[in-house]
């Protein structure tokens, strides 16, 4: 499989890998090191997500693979790709709902925005969706994440190439 997106994929993983190889000395080295290659992962998440949805033709680029689902099923077709990363954005305990978590943690500016939320909130929300625990980064978690976000890549788009 190979459209436009497939660079942008591609480099965004090598970027994530490079910052990853860098020495964590310091403290402060090592917050911005994190945050660089988690956001070079969730780069190159969002980017696989419109090549797959390029590949499958849909003319737009999505923000997370219901929306391809979602459009795949207008039409009457589906995306065993498209289902399985739903699933693992879906699953609390998924490496992958623990990855986009932790971006959007990283993303909070204020101090407190969770508490500040609630309170705002004056109707309980009991159904809630489950969210993952925020896991605190560290190198060999994003590690892991890489390694996972990699494979699922290669192992989607061999099967897409197959099909």
């Amino acid at each position: 499989m190979s459209n436009s997106y497939t660079i942008h994929v591609t480099s965004a993983l090598r970027k994530s890998q490079l910052l990853l190889q860098q020495p964590w000395d310091l403290p402060l080295q090592r917050d911005a090191l994190e945050e660089a290659a988690l956001m070079q992962l969730c780069k190159a998440y969002r980017a696989f997500l419109a090549e797959q949805a390029a590949q499958l033709q849909l003319g737009f680029e999505p923000e997370s693979p219901q929306l391809i689902i979602d459009a795949l099923g207008v039409q009457g077709r589906a995306s065993a790709e498209a289902n399985e990363l739903s699933g693992l954005v879906g699953d609390p305990q998924s490496w992958l709902s623990h990855m986009l978590y932790a971006w959007e943690e990283q993303q909070k500016i204020s101090v407190g925005a969770d508490e500040k939320q609630q309170q705002v909130n004056l109707i309980p929300l009991h159904n809630e969706v489950a969210k993952p625990e925020f896991a605190h980064l560290s190198k060999e978690l994003l590690l892991q994440w890489h390694r996972s976000l990699s494979e699922l890549v290669v192992r989607q788009r061999a099967h897409l190439d197959e099909c």
